[in-house]
């Protein structure tokens, strides 16, 4: 009896469907080799990722400015305090990742600033 059920799945028409053709499919390359895959909704609207400019210094967090040690023009050694963020109750200092020159600070104390907003730049 159980064999019976078996012959009679296989025997149903079967839709002539190319999976491979279907819209959500992409075309990946990764190290020179194609692959065609599934795709989800999520991975299609993600950012798409950019290099990051090395002379651009952006909030790593929502928060508010208390006090800006900086203004344009100013020669910043490497450790030198930009000024202090306060994010969620606590008071972040933000150090110069490198020695240079500001460019511009585009923020005031007291100002409120979204995540990955250009604080400074450097020349």
């Amino acid at each position: 009896m159980e064999q019976k059920k078996k012959n009679e799945i296989d025997a149903a028409p079967k839709p002539n469907i190319n999976i491979s053709e279907h819209p959500m499919f992409r075309t990946m390359v990764i190290e020179d080799t194609k692959y065609r895959t599934l795709t989800t909704r999520k991975n299609e609207m993600r950012t798409k990722w950019e290099a990051p400019k090395l002379k651009e210094l952006k909030s790593f967090i929502p928060g508010t400015i208390i006090k800006v040690a900086v203004k344009s023009g100013d020669k910043v050694e490497s450790g030198d305090l930009l000024m202090i963020f306060e994010a969620m109750k606590m008071q972040n200092k933000v150090l110069c990742p490198f020695p240079g020159v500001i460019k511009a600070i585009n923020v005031k104390e007291g100002e409120r600033i979204p995540k990955g907003f250009v604080i400074a730049e450097y020349e």
